[in-house]
């Protein structure tokens, strides 16, 4: 709080300025407009005409020098109380920027993780992989289901005599992958093929796996178990590793899987060993960042989830209706993780001015040469050539190279932090290492940062605490649907409010300035189609004259030739891997990027 009061010269000439602004304003009669003495017009009209206005004007100025001479930095709107008006005497309560006490951070110490990847990594995987292309087929010999079976099922669901939901035909459900109720697939495991079954199940008020709908409710099922179908898993052999993984044999895709596997474990334990040391580095500082900070990083957190919400088709209400939870109750929730994200941001920020970790222009320009290569001959007219010239100069805008400065001091940082704490063992052993020389991996970094502009831009970074969960709207049948969902079990991924340990994300990243200004370089895919391009429809069914597939969440894209297209389920449809690309979507690794050549 500061307490202000203004001397009688400085309140005398502000009143002066007042009375000169106000005076223009004021008709008296037997004066023209705006000449009428001041004693007239203060006789008239009373000295409270002026008093607001020079007061207005002197606490403006002395509120803003006094931050100045106390070195204050507000977080939030003043509460302001007039104590007097002549001369004016106010005080002023506002929220700081909180004052961060480090600890001693460089003495925290963690081990690194291994990173090596066993046969049985690679085994679990490829039994995957055979998972997924195994064509479901009758069993042998009629059965009874169980776990792994794919049942189809017909099921009507009354609340005493009244309907609870619409009758539901030809249902298919994974015993043991789709989440369904646990009390109707232990009944569908005791019927027999074309058996009609009727019986009651019954939830309680308390029991949390069950959807709210249903809980405390005696519903009444009626189920006929149309068929049982087992998965015929294929042969793992070298026809199986051109099918599945588009690769030249068996051995070549269990050495695509290694490398798949073994950069996937070094990125995850690379995080795990950061948020281990931020973790550590937290619990030895003294910093209590003020509410209205906090509030601001829960709504941050809220505008997050509606994005992630928006862009599965989600509405944010029935979100909130799933999860039994009003926006209150959701902001209870997010506010412990909201206030730790803040508190290590802000902790990460003070290391940082503290050890002088920083970004240069010159590192961001080392950065897009690193990512482009050497710039190309200006009178060049390779296709490639002028993709490259295209790249430059959307790298040129504040938009891009403050992201690209905000990510690069993410990995200094985090770089520092590991030399730190491990004392300069690194964070993984037996990491994995790209084997493409830098020149290969440029499309996908360009991408990568393209992709990046159609993230969240208060957090460029936050890739790592976004993860999905499933939210079922057919709360009768399934808690939550899956990938083999039917009509009636609808699915939408939404944001994972959890964001554990996220280090790239909300915990690491540094403001480095305001990017509102800077327009958007990428064209945003809006409605349900556009010049060559359609949205897609929830099912695995490429619409004729788009055979390209493309992924919302990794804005990645899957020509025909990519070893993920027959099973990817994609959000867009593209008709070329330029259309694609036109919108900041990415080649995967192993498939040539287009008008690259790479």
């Amino acid at each position: 709080m500061l307490d202000i009061t203004a001397d009688e010269d400085e309140f005398s000439q502000a009143m002066d300025r007042a009375f000169r602004k106000t005076a223009r304003e004021i008709q008296i009669p037997g004066f023209r407009k705006g000449k009428a003495p001041r004693g007239l017009i203060e006789r008239t009209y009373g000295r409270e005409v002026f008093l607001r206005d020079a007061a207005d004007d002197v606490m403006d100025r002395l509120y803003r020098e006094a931050l100045e001479q106390e070195k204050l930095v507000p977080v939030g709107e003043p509460d302001v109380e007039i104590v007097e008006l002549e001369p004016v005497s106010f005080k002023v309560t506002f929220p700081v920027f909180p004052t961060i006490e480090p600890g001693d951070y460089t003495s925290v110490r963690v081990e690194s993780e291994d990173a090596t990847v066993t046969d049985d990594d690679v085994n679990e995987v490829l039994e995957q992989l055979r998972r997924t292309q195994a064509p479901w087929v009758d069993p042998s010999q009629p059965r009874k289901a169980r776990e792994g079976d794919q049942v189809n099922i017909d099921y009507d669901v009354k609340q005493g005599d009244d309907n609870f939901q619409e009758p539901v035909k030809d249902a298919q459900f994974i015993l043991g992958e789709t989440n369904l109720l646990v009390q109707l697939r232990e009944r569908i495991e005791e019927m027999e093929i074309g058996q009609t079954e009727t019986f009651e199940l019954a939830f309680d008020e308390e029991d949390t796996a069950a959807d709210p709908s249903i809980r405390g409710k005696a519903l009444t099922y009626t189920v006929t178990l149309n068929s049982v179908q087992e998965r015929q898993l294929p042969e793992l052999d070298d026809e199986f590793a051109k099918a599945a993984g588009d690769a030249a044999s068996l051995d070549d895709l269990r050495q695509q899987v290694r490398d798949d596997v073994h950069q996937g474990k070094t990125s995850e334990l690379r995080t795990t060993v950061v948020n281990k040391i931020i973790s550590a580095m937290g619990e030895g500082a003294e910093l209590d960042p003020p509410s209205v900070m906090v509030d601001e990083e829960v709504e941050h957190q809220i505008n997050h989830l509606k994005q992630n919400l928006a862009q599965s088709g989600t509405p944010y209400e029935a979100y909130l209706r799933a999860q039994d939870k009003t926006e209150d109750d959701l902001r209870d929730d997010l506010r412990p993780n909201a206030e730790r994200r803040l508190r290590n941001s802000l902790l990460m920020q003070e290391i940082a001015k503290r050890d002088k970790v920083e970004v240069t222009d010159e590192d961001i320009d080392a950065e897009i040469d690193r990512m482009l290569g050497p710039a190309p001959d200006a009178e060049s007219d390779d296709e490639g050539d002028e993709q490259q010239n295209r790249m430059r100069e959307i790298y040129r805008s504040a938009y891009f190279r403050n992201m690209m400065k905000t990510d690069l001091l993410d990995r200094k940082l985090t770089d520092h932090l590991i030399e730190i704490a491990t004392e300069g063992r690194g964070a993984v052993l037996n990491g994995w290492e790209p084997k493409e020389a830098p020149e290969e991996t440029v499309a996908e970094d360009s991408a990568a940062i393209a992709a990046a502009a159609h993230a969240d831009e208060d957090a460029p970074s936050d890739e790592a605490s976004t993860s999905t969960t499933d939210v079922g709207n057919d709360a009768s049948a399934g808690n939550a649907g899956s990938d083999e969902s039917t009509s009636s079990v609808v699915t939408a991924e939404t944001a994972d409010q959890d964001s554990s340990e996220d280090t790239m994300g909300g915990v690491v990243t540094i403001d480095t300035g305001s990017v509102d200004d800077a327009a958007a370089e990428f064209p945003t895919l809006e409605g349900e189609r556009g010049d060559g391009w359609v949205k897609g429809d929830g099912e695995n069914k490429v619409p004729d004259g788009y055979p390209i597939k493309g992924n919302a969440n990794s804005m990645i894209y899957h020509p025909q030739e990519s070893r993920f297209y027959d099973n990817t389920v994609a959000e867009y449809y593209f008709a070329t891997p330029e259309v694609a690309e036109t919108f900041g979507f990415r080649a995967p690794k192993g498939v040539k990027k287009a008008d690259s050549g790479a």
